[in-house]
């Protein structure tokens, strides 16, 4: 029998399951920074450099604008004894016209028998005019225009006065006419000029008797040691070191320069605070001898008018309140006050002369040189204060300039101070920044 058999079909391996896909990425948002791109943190040779930009800035800055604070100083105060002088200057031109008119009226009292040594006066007190006019111009230009105008109506009061001598000397009535115009002249026209000229001046002096812009040196000293400190402080902590030696050398020297330009800056605004004493002293006793000047050519003019002279009297009256209160507020004015009272007491005595109707006897006392008239009372304290005026500009004068030589060196210092800081700072930060080499 044949048998057939049945063949198995062949075995066939299970094919594997496809591999699954990988999941997509969630989506970045926008503006972020994937972690393997971020930008590394800084490290300390970054922040090295930083303090030493901080220090080196700091150092540079008070060199720089310290040296500018200082060199402000030094002008500012040589310009205050410029001011100081041409104060003095304009004052004594206000004076010298006051001087010359009070010795033109004098003599013009006395008629054709002019007194040689007031006429002598005369001359040298528009001599000097003339001479200060030309000095003032030429030390402050800003007062050029004014002391031209001045100069000019000089010229005219002298012109006016020479017209009244001669007609005086011929005796015409006429010649008193000249002397009260050439006088009236001078206060209307040429008094408010040198007024205004004094004013600008003292305004000028007043702004320049400061101190201000040196403090600004001690002020940025004090600043650039707190940077360094705090630097040195940043550095310690970092490097476990308590001493960076040059950071505490640069710290050290500024320390020095605060302390030092603090102490300089208070002892030199005691010397300004005293040349500004000195300053209102002359101002006030220039004011004084301008006034009192003033008051004697009323006296004569008084005179002069032969019992219509009561506004001349009145000016005299005027002059003298101003005279007792500015010498008022002068250091050690009593002797001033006396003199000016003795010569005040010689005045009372001609007005009462001449209002008594004795005239003659009045010209006498106002013109006479012996002791006990009014020229010998008056010249006294004239003589006073126009020394006291002189010395003390002279003084307020030399104690501002004698500072200028230590401001130079204050300059110099600074600017190594400054810079010798900034160095030795820098310094001190490589030697850390060599470690990371």
């Amino acid at each position: 029998m044949s048998q057939t058999s049945a063949t198995a079909p062949p075995l066939v391996a299970p094919r594997p399951a496809p591999a699954a896909a990988p999941a997509p990425a969630p989506p970045v948002a926008l503006g972020a920074v994937p972690p393997e791109v971020a930008a590394p943190t800084s490290g300390t040779p970054q922040r090295l450099r930083r303090l030493r930009a901080v220090v080196v800035t700091s150092g540079v800055a008070l060199a720089v604008l310290g040296t500018l604070a200082m060199a402000l100083l030094t002008l500012t105060l040589r310009q205050a004894a410029a001011d100081v002088e041409q104060l003095v200057r304009v004052q004594t031109i206000e004076t010298d016209l006051l001087v010359a008119d009070a010795n033109a009226t004098n003599t013009f009292l006395v008629g054709g028998l002019e007194s040689p040594e007031r006429r002598a006066a005369y001359d040298a007190a528009l001599a000097d005019v003339a001479d200060l006019v030309a000095r003032s111009a030429q030390a402050q230009p800003a007062d050029a225009a004014a002391l031209s105008a001045l100069n000019a109506q000089v010229l005219d009061y002298a012109g006016l006065v020479e017209a009244a001598r001669a007609n005086n000397r011929q005796g015409l009535p006429v010649g008193a006419q000249y002397l009260r115009e050439a006088s009236n002249g001078l206060r209307a026209d040429a008094l408010p000029v040198a007024d205004a000229l004094v004013e600008a001046n003292i305004s000028r002096a007043n702004a320049s008797l400061t101190t201000g812009w040196g403090w600004v040196l001690p002020v940025l000293a004090l600043g650039a040691t707190v940077a360094f400190v705090v630097v040195q402080v940043r550095v310690a902590r970092q490097f476990r070191r308590r001493v960076n030696p040059g950071l505490l050398t640069g710290s050290l020297v500024l320390l020095l320069l605060t302390v030092v330009s603090f102490s300089a800056l208070a002892v030199l605004a005691a010397q300004v605070a005293s040349a500004r004493s000195d300053f209102d002293d002359v101002r006030d006793v220039g004011t004084a001898r301008v006034q009192a000047n003033l008051a004697k050519s009323s006296e004569s003019l008084t005179l002069v008018a032969r019992g219509s002279g009561q506004a001349y009297e009145d000016s005299w009256q005027s002059s003298s309140e101003v005279v007792l209160d500015r010498l008022g507020g002068i250091r050690d004015a009593s002797s001033f006050t006396t003199r000016w009272r003795d010569y005040a007491d010689v005045h009372a005595q001609v007005r009462d002369l001449d209002d008594g109707g004795r005239w003659d006897e009045a010209v006498a006392l106002a013109t006479g040189s012996d002791a006990g008239t009014s020229n010998a009372a008056f010249a006294p304290f004239d003589a006073s204060v126009a020394s006291y005026a002189t010395s003390t500009g002279e003084v307020a004068v030399a104690g501002l300039r004698d500072r200028v030589p230590g401001l130079v060196l204050g300059c110099v210092l600074t600017l190594l101070a400054g810079f010798g800081a900034a160095w030795a700072g820098s310094r001190g930060i490589a030697a850390r920044l060599r470690e990371y080499r």
